[in-house]
């Protein structure tokens, strides 16, 4: 079990802590400590939570996402204090919730979360063109957490682009939401193909042969974009090929 800090800031008061409140429990964790105050910024809720470690992502995105949620940040929280006045947190966009991922294969270190929040504004400022950003957040974050942070990136991404974009839309069954959103989403982006039940990247500008392979990026941005258009909302993507380790194109497998 681990326990939290979330600094949050809302444009308004009412209904926050019960708006939030929910989301923490609906994610297994209890709401121990907190506090509301307000400054020229708007309110600001602080939150001491406590729940499972292997929860915390989900969690965080959830609230970051949340469309009451101007700006987040969230630590692990040290003593029992909660602080008297919240650290000031930079603005992003807001994205929409995305489903969490399945968990790794290999052990990895989590995403640098910190560093992927300071990058969403620069990706949402100049999308579709996002992968000079994607190669400077590659360079920003430890080696370790490379692969997590490119894919936590996309899931916000995605989900902003589905919020945007297709959140008007009737919910889908999987395989017309891949043709739907998924594949003409993913078209703003890069040269892909749907075949055979599977999606195709060709030339991925953060997949160079011999280099390290962004498709963690892609998946987490399929999962993102596909998350609030299909019931239930879990969508899974993992990569089958990539070009970095020789294959001639990227090629992802989307399953429920």
């Amino acid at each position: 079990m681990i326990e939290l800090e979330m600094q949050i800031l809302s444009d308004r008061r009412e209904g926050l802590l019960v708006e939030l409140g929910r989301v923490v429990v609906a994610n297994g964790f209890t709401l121990l400590r907190q506090r509301l105050s307000q400054d020229s910024r708007g309110t600001w809720l602080v939150m001491i939570v406590r729940g499972a470690a292997e929860r915390q992502l989900a969690l965080e995105e959830e609230l970051a996402t949340h469309s009451r949620v101007l700006s987040f940040e969230a630590a692990l929280a040290e003593g029992g204090a909660l602080p008297a006045q919240p650290a000031p947190v930079a603005t992003r966009p807001s994205m929409a919730a995305a489903p969490s991922a399945p968990p790794a294969a290999a052990p990895e270190a989590g995403p640098d979360v910190r560093q992927v929040e300071s990058t969403l504004p620069q990706l949402a400022r100049d999308y579709p063109k996002i992968f000079p950003w994607l190669l400077t957040l590659e360079r920003a974050v430890a080696a370790d957490a490379r692969e997590a942070s490119l894919q936590l990136a996309g899931r916000r991404t995605g989900a902003w682009v589905y919020k945007r974009d297709y959140a008007m839309g009737a919910k889908l069954g999987l395989a017309d939401a891949i043709k739907r959103i998924a594949v003409p989403a993913m078209r703003e982006l890069t040269t892909v193909d749907w075949r055979d039940g599977q999606l195709h990247i060709q030339n991925s500008p953060i997949c160079s042969p011999g280099g390290h392979s962004g498709c963690r990026f892609f998946s987490g941005y399929l999962e993102g974009v596909l998350g609030g258009s299909v019931a239930p909302q879990t969508v899974f993507v993992r990569s089958l090929y990539c070009r970095s380790t020789g294959a001639g194109s990227c090629i992802l497998e989307i399953s429920h």
